[in-house]
C-alpha cells in the first residue's frame, strides 16, 4: 500500500480492523494504575508510579483465565514486580527481566521477603540509626541532578547510611536497608517525580533521618502484619527476577521457553518518558552485589539512558528495519511536513516499534501454544498526529503468530496542555491487548544488537 503524506488512511483502516475487538471497561482504569498497590504490604515498599496493580494480575489470573496451578507466567517489562509478586502470593511460578538496575533490585527484595529475620532487620536498623554520622571520605556520582536535590548535609548522610549498609554481613538485612534508603531519597530531595524527568519543586525536603526511621518502621510493620495474617510465604519463593532485555531475553528466562501460559506486563509507553531521569536519584546511590556502584558519572547514567527500549526522545535511531507497517509510515510521513518541538520525535516513535517488534517475537517463543497475553498500553499524539500504539502492536503481534482477541479501553488521557492549544482536547486511549498464540511456529527475525 503507497502512504501519501498528510493522510490518515492507513490509520483508518486498521481502525476498521481492529474496531470491532474494542471493548470498553472503564472500571479497570483504577487497575492499570499504581495506586492501589501504595497501601498494599509489600508491594507499596518503594514507589514506582508507572507501573498497575496487584489487583489487575489477580482479576486476570483467577477470574478471567482461570490458569490452573503450576502455571508460569512471565512479565519481561517486570518493573517493579507486581505481576511476579502477586503470581507468588496467589502459588504460581513467575519469571520476569527489566533491564533498569533498580528495578531488578527493587523486585529481588520484594519477592524475597519471606526470608527475612524480623528481630535482625530492627537490630541492624537500631543501630544504624543511633550512629552519629560522619564522613565517609566519598562522594556521590558528578552528575548535576544530585547537587540540585540535596543539601551537603543530606548527601553526605546518605553515603554514610549506605556504607554502613553495605557492611551488613547478612544479604537480606543489607537488601532490605538498602530498599528502605533508596525509598526515602524523593522526600527527603528537593525533587518530584513527574512525567518526564526530575521535578524541582518548592517544598522543603524532610530531614533524611526522619524519613528514613519512618520508612523503616511503616516497612517492618508490613513484615509484622503478613506473618500474623499467615501469609509469608515459604523460604523458597515462586517467582524468579532477573536483570535482562525484554528484546533479548536472558537465558534464565529462555530456558522455559515455549512453556509459559501466561504474560502480563506494560512496556514503557510512546510518551518521551526517561527512566533514567526519573530514578536518577536511586541510580546514583545503588550498588551491586560487590558493593559497586552502577553509577559513577554521568556517562554511567547515559549509558543506562541509551540501553533503554527507545521510548524517550534521547533514543538512538534503532539498529533495525523490520517494521514496514502503512500506519507508521503514514505517521512518520505526515511528521515530516510539521515543526515539531523536537526534532528526535519520528526517531524515537521508529525507534519504539522496532523494539517493541523485537520484544513481541521474544514473547511469542516463550508461550505454549493457546498461551495468553495481557499488554498494557497507550496510544500517543505528536503534533496532531494519532499513533494507535494499541493497532500497531497488534499488527506486529500478528506476524509472530499472536492473535488479537480484544483491545481492552480502560481511561482516555487527554494530550498536553500545549497540543490542545493548538489541536483542541483529543484524548488518547490507554488499553489492555489481549492477544492468544496460534499453534504455527514463526521464522524468528535475525538476531540483532540493541
Amino acid at each position: 500500500m503507497q502512504v501519501m503524506p498528510g493522510t490518515a488512511q492507513a490509520r483508518e483502516q486498521l481502525a476498521v480492523k481492529y474496531g470491532p475487538l474494542l471493548s470498553e471497561q472503564l472500571e479497570f482504569g483504577r487497575l492499570v494504575t499504581y495506586v492501589a498497590n501504595k497501601n498494599q504490604p509489600i508491594f507499596g515498599w518503594f514507589r514506582f508510579k508507572e507501573g498497575f496493580s496487584a489487583q489487575l494480575v489477580k482479576e486476570l489470573v483467577t477470574n478471567e483465565w482461570l490458569l490452573p496451578q503450576g502455571s508460569i507466567i512471565l512479565d519481561p517489562f517486570a518493573g517493579c514486580g507486581t505481576t511476579l509478586l502477586t503470581c507468588q502470593e496467589l502459588g504460581y511460578f513467575a519469571i520476569g527481566c527489566d533491564i533498569m538496575p533498580i528495578a531488578v533490585f527493587v523486585t529481588q527484595v520484594k519477592l524475597s521477603y519471606g526470608q527475612l529475620d524480623l528481630q535482625k532487620i530492627e537490630s541492624a536498623a537500631q543501630e544504624l540509626l543511633s550512629l552519629q554520622c560522619r564522613s565517609t571520605g566519598k562522594s556521590w556520582p558528578r552528575v548535576n541532578i544530585v547537587d540540585v536535590a540535596f543539601d551537603e548535609e543530606t548527601r553526605g548522610r546518605a553515603l554514610f547510611y549506605r556504607d554502613f549498609i553495605l557492611d551488613v554481613p547478612d544479604v537480606h538485612v543489607r537488601d532490605f536497608l538498602m530498599l528502605a534508603l533508596l525509598g526515602s531519597l524523593e522526600e527527603a530531595s528537593r525533587t518530584s517525580k513527574d512525567g518526564q524527568f526530575l521535578r524541582l519543586v518548592e517544598r522543603p525536603p524532610e530531614p533524611l533521618e526522619t524519613v528514613f526511621r519512618d520508612k523503616l518502621q511503616a516497612m517492618l510493620g508490613d513484615l509484622r502484619r503478613v506473618t500474623v495474617a499467615g501469609t509469608s510465604g515459604s523460604s523458597n519463593t515462586r517467582a524468579h527476577m532477573a536483570p535482562g532485555d525484554a528484546r533479548c531475553l536472558p537465558n534464565e528466562i529462555r530456558n522455559y521457553a515455549g512453556k509459559a501460559s501466561a504474560i502480563i506486563t506494560s512496556p514503557p509507553y510512546l510518551n518521551r518518558y526517561d527512566y533514567s531521569r526519573t530514578y536518577a536519584l536511586e541510580l546514583c546511590l545503588l550498588c551491586d552485589q560487590n558493593g559497586q556502584p552502577y553509577v559513577s558519572d554521568f556517562e554511567d547514567l547515559k549509558a543506562i539512558r541509551h540501553s533503554l527500549l527507545r521510548s524517550h526522545i534521547e533514543s538512538k535511531p534503532a539498529p533495525t528495519d523490520f517494521v514496514h507497517i502503512p500506519a507508521l509510515q503514514e505517521i512518520l510521513g505526515n511528521l515530516q511536513t510539521r515543526a515539531l518541538n523536537n526534532p528526535r520525535i519520528p526517531i524515537m516513535i521508529k525507534g519504539y516499534f522496532e523494539d517493541m517488534n523485537l520484544a513481541i517475537e521474544q514473547m511469542a517463543t516463550m508461550l505454549r501454544p493457546g498461551g495468553l497475553v495481557a499488554l498494557v498500553v497507550a496510544n500517543a499524539r505528536f503534533e496532531g498526529e494519532l499513533v494507535p500504539v494499541d493497532f500497531i502492536l497488534s499488527e506486529i503481534a500478528k506476524t509472530h503468530g499472536l492473535v488479537t482477541t480484544e483491545v481492552r479501553v480502560t481511561r482516555y488521557k487527554g494530550n498536553s496542555s500545549q497540543q490542545m492549544g493548538k489541536y483542541g482536547r483529543v484524548p488518547v486511549r490507554e488499553s489492555i491487548l489481549f492477544w492468544r498464540k496460534d499453534g504455527a511456529r514463526k521464522k524468528s527475525s535475525p538476531r540483532t544488537s540493541v
